[in-house]
């Protein structure tokens, strides 16, 4: 699996009470949910990769009558989205090993799934993501821009998960190449415990 990998897992495994409680209903996020939701139609099939304790999921189907497919790594995380999102279905599968079928879903949920994930293997899941959904579907990608990657504590895991940080031209230039054209882009500060602020990106992406 990858030490980086292992140790995060850990981390979420222990901590993943506490990361649902602070975002579940993390109102900056869930406010760009919502907004996606609009996008989609009732019916829609939804990959939710790094679905983490169903948070998206359920904000998702509070907006339409979707089928969700959510996988995850952290098995303590998975029990939390059966919880919380009865209707959903969800397994225990590396995104980076994930594989279905061509443009088999009408929308892809990547939120912070790829900041576990160095930068090769970030590009393949979405590589990947972006083949999996089908012409005329969506793309949800969210991710945070800024420092070096490495591992830190957070405000829901004294224990350290591995980060990592891409830039937006950069992910815009190799999606845009896979077919997927940005049709939103937002951008907003995230407070650090220790004072300091990261940029979080979110991106939507309609593919051709």
């Amino acid at each position: 699996m990858g030490e980086k990998i292992e140790i995060t897992i850990a981390a979420y495994d222990k901590n993943s009470g506490s990361y649902a409680d602070k975002f579940m209903q993390y109102n900056p996020y869930v406010t760009h949910v919502a907004e996606f939701a609009k996008l989609l139609e009732n019916d829609f099939v939804i990959l939710d990769i790094g679905c983490g304790p169903g948070n998206v999921a359920k904000q998702l189907y509070a907006e339409k009558e979707l089928t969700i497919t959510g996988i995850d790594l952290s098995v303590e995380m998975l029990e939390l989205a059966k919880r919380n999102v009865p209707q959903g279905n969800f397994h225990l599968q590396d995104s980076r090993k994930a594989n279905f079928p061509s443009e088999s879903f009408d929308a892809v949920i990547l939120s912070f799934s790829i900041v576990h994930l160095e930068d090769a293997e970030a590009k393949a899941v979405l590589a990947n993501a972006s083949n999996w959904v089908r012409s005329g579907g969506y793309v949800y990608l969210s991710f945070m821009e800024g420092k070096q990657p490495g591992f830190e504590t957070t405000s829901f895991s004294e224990q350290p998960l591995y980060f990592n940080y891409f830039q937006e031209a950069e992910i815009k230039a190799f999606l845009e190449q896979r077919g997927l054209k940005c049709i939103r882009s937002v951008r907003q500060d995230y407070p650090e415990e220790d004072g300091s602020t990261t940029t979080d990106v979110f991106l939507f992406w309609k593919k051709r």
